[in-house]
């Protein structure tokens, strides 16, 4: 056995468990359903002009960034708590599997059904977005394609790394929404506490923010997803409510494109290899 066994083992289990058909039936719904949705307006009232194509891969992107975290993240929560709860982890780590098989088997496994639901689900929004919509652009669609693989995945790890260092599957829950909670809640907290606690008082509002505000608030991922779809569908005019940048601000390094690619790279290595290191020590027998 190798890792490829335990990832055939865990795909396949995944694919009949009502979790992996709801994980693929929902991000199918969020993708795909938007796509048949506007494709139905435009059919209902012919003669007008259809919209154009980067308004609707807008929409798509914005609601991907809410929903496909979370999605992520449960598609992936039980990998290896619910082995150790149901005392099958025995088997799982038994010769001649290492920890390292067992970890990236179900690595493998959780990502390629996140995957394929993507895909299948980005497939109906192309075929609608270069057969109904206004100047759709080829170019962007796979690079928005490719940016929102990755953002899923790196959640995907995140979700294995809790379900493999944690003890209970209550415990990988509570993980798994405070995960959820601090990069959609409470990141710009920590950037206006980071304010208030370096600025006078009275200057806590005032422009310029200083650098690091911007370092901080891109490094959040769903902040740097939205980035990317911006800079692909909107030329870059909107950008995340808290690290909106102004006049002397948009020269920094922080808000430029680069930056928020490499810091959905950064998570999306180094969620997963962390949670390994975590694994390979911890008892879980």
């Amino acid at each position: 056995m190798s890792w490829r066994t335990v990832m055939r083992d865990d795909l396949l289990g995944v694919r009949r468990s009502r979790l992996g058909q709801g994980v693929a039936a929902t991000m199918f719904v969020f993708t795909a359903g938007i796509a048949v949705l506007v494709a139905l307006a435009h059919f209902s009232s012919p003669g007008g002009d259809p919209p154009p194509f980067d308004t609707i891969m807008l929409l798509v992107g914005s609601l991907l960034s809410v929903i496909l975290p979370f999605i992520a993240m449960l598609g992936s929560y039980g990998a290896i708590i619910q082995e150790r709860e149901s005392g099958s982890v025995r088997f799982l780590l038994g010769l001649p599997n290492s920890r390292f098989d067992a970890y990236a088997g179900k690595y493998l496994s959780r990502s390629a059904l996140l995957v394929a639901a993507t895909a299948v689900g980005l497939l109906v929004v192309a075929a609608v977005g270069f057969g109904v919509l206004r100047e759709p652009d080829a170019a962007a669609f796979l690079l928005f394609a490719v940016a929102t693989v990755a953002f899923g995945l790196l959640f995907v790890g995140f979700g294995l790394a809790l379900s493999a260092t944690l003890d209970s599957e209550t415990q990988v829950t509570t993980g798994i929404i405070s995960t959820y909670v601090l990069f959609r809640g409470l990141w710009p907290v920590l950037q206006w506490g980071g304010l208030y606690v370096t600025r006078p008082d009275g200057e806590l509002g005032v422009r310029p923010y200083p650098e690091w505000y911007f370092y901080l608030g891109r490094l959040d991922p769903l902040n740097a997803y939205v980035k990317v779809v911006n800079v692909l569908f909107n030329d870059d005019r909107f950008h995340p409510l808290i690290t909106n940048p102004q006049a002397a601000e948009v020269d920094y390094l922080a808000v430029s494109t680069p930056y928020a690619v490499a810091a959905l790279a950064v998570w999306l290595v180094v969620v997963p290899v962390v949670g390994y290191l975590l694994f390979v020590d911890k008892d879980v027998l």
